[in-house]
């Protein structure tokens, strides 16, 4: 039958609960190593300050784009969820439709 969607609810659900941890970890792990991400410069000289403020640039850049991709795991688990909760109901629908017409 390879015309056939065979969808399970509950996958898409377990699948929308790992993306939800993953999200929390991912926010968890940069709530613990963003002090890590700003360095001192090792001297005073021109060098150690320069390379300090080219690796804090680039150290800043990291909180917006995990807080972006936090964004999209949460709404990647909520078209999950939403799409779960679309096939039962279509499901439901049908067997109530079968059910009825027996």
């Amino acid at each position: 039958m390879p015309d056939h969607v065979f969808v399970d609810p509950d996958v898409l659900l377990a699948a929308a609960a790992e993306l939800d941890a993953l999200a929390i970890r991912l926010q968890a792990t940069m709530t613990a190593a963003s002090p890590a991400l700003n360095v001192a410069p090792s001297g005073s000289e021109e060098v150690s300050v320069l390379a300090a403020g080219y690796f804090n640039r680039l150290a800043s850049s990291f909180g917006p784009a995990t807080t972006r991709g936090i964004e999209e795991l949460a709404a990647a688990a909520a078209m999950l969820r939403a799409q779960a909760a679309a096939y039962s109901s279509e499901d439901h629908a049908l067997g109530a439709t079968l059910a009825a017409g027996m």
